[in-house]
């Protein structure tokens, strides 16, 4: 459960989309008026549709649904928090040309693979026979889940009875492969630091 302490180093907060797009962007240290330029720019809202369908992976209809001006104030708050993990992973400005070409393929981790790396990675196999057999061991899972995902219990308890969660929505799996990415980006960071 050691790897149970990685979780910390996600993003507490979530990232307002707008937010998120001027990151992407690159012009969120600019002025106001500078950004009203760049965000007034016949073409600035229509990127902006094109990168949150492809790091969400989502059709442009549900972007669109999301709201008319550039707050996209319908956007689900976990997908604020994937915004946040996306940022904190520092995967767009980088992979912006291939978002704006259509040639990204935003990351995808099924649940059990996710929670074999949190929950399980680094024990002997003493250890993780101890760790599934617990009766706590499916709770902790739904647990580790809700917390990284931000949805509620019975949702997770809904996708499947078993580790796989077989269920669960595409847009999650992407969640999870970002939270990955932030984690390894931090423990980069971590590691850098205490060399």
């Amino acid at each position: 459960m050691k790897n149970y302490e990685m979780l910390k180093s996600l993003p507490k907060e979530r990232l307002e989309a707008r937010q998120f797009l001027r990151h992407c962007f690159g012009i969120a240290e600019l002025s106001s008026g500078e950004l009203l330029e760049e965000e007034t720019d016949s073409q600035y809202r229509k990127k902006c549709i094109t990168v949150l369908c492809a790091v969400l992976g989502v059709q442009r209809p549900t972007v669109r649904k999301w709201g008319s001006d550039l707050n996209f104030d319908g956007i689900p708050n976990y997908c604020k928090f994937t915004l946040a993990y996306i940022h904190a992973a520092e995967i767009v400005p980088n992979q912006l040309n291939s978002i704006l070409t259509g040639e990204y393929n935003a990351p995808e981790v099924d649940a059990q693979t996710f929670l074999e790396k949190i929950l399980l990675e680094g024990l002997t196999e003493k250890q993780i026979l101890q760790t599934v057999s617990h009766a706590n061991f499916r709770a902790t899972c739904v647990k580790t889940l809700t917390q990284v995902l931000h949805i509620g219990t019975k949702s997770v308890q809904d996708w499947g009875q078993d580790m796989s969660f077989h269920k669960m929505p595409k847009i999650h799996k992407h969640t999870l492969g970002y939270a990955l990415a932030a984690i390894s980006k931090s423990s980069k960071a971590w590691n850098k630091q205490a060399a």
